[in-house]
């Protein structure tokens, strides 16, 4: 199969001032460009297969939150899928996310760019997207695997929706956490 273009549309809201007796507050608007993308949909839908598939394998007897995720690094000249589950543990702080769990491994074989990074929340599927995004600390650990260097910052994170019409919801790390912490 060819490969298709995703273009991920502009956001724009310009900041707004809130003037008080006390002085002024600015609500912060959103400026994230157009992004656009060319992309294999067959591998994109693979990617989305192996990350539910990585989900059955999580272990969850705490939440029974099954999360799965598959990443490609842009880096991996092999261009290889690198999986990873949620494990939990009875203390909380020792639990780690799917998605974490699979840029780790991925940074473990030296790998530091997402190209793609699909994840699947089996529990929650038929949910809508708040119910199957990652979570803060995924966010942030996406971002560091993002590169900087990139004009456009296009890695796509791709949600499962279950859906047999939908393969996935599709964002980038812009929209999906837009006010990162960066150093």
């Amino acid at each position: 199969m060819s490969e298709i273009e995703i273009v991920l549309p502009a956001i724009e809201s310009a900041d707004t001032v809130i003037e008080t007796e006390v002085g002024q507050y600015r609500v912060a608007g959103l400026h994230i460009p157009e992004k656009r993308v060319m992309a294999d949909p067959a591998l994109l839908r693979d990617l989305v297969k192996a990350a539910r598939t990585a989900a059955s394998n999580a272990h969850v007897p705490y939440s029974h939150f099954h999360v799965g995720a598959a990443v490609i690094m842009a880096d991996d000249p092999a261009g290889n899928v690198i999986t990873g589950a949620n494990i939990e543990n009875a203390s909380y702080g020792a639990t780690i996310c799917g998605e974490r769990n699979a840029l780790h491994a991925a940074a473990a074989k030296g790998f530091r760019r997402i190209k793609f990074l699909a994840l699947s929340t089996a529990d929650s599927l038929d949910g809508p997207l708040p119910d199957r995004s990652p979570c803060g600390i995924c966010r942030q650990v996406m971002r560091e695997f993002i590169d900087r260097d990139e004009a456009q910052d296009a890695a796509l994170i791709m949600m499962d929706t279950g859906d047999a019409d939908f393969t996935a919801d599709i964002l980038d790390i812009d929209r999906l956490l837009p006010y990162g912490f960066r150093l």
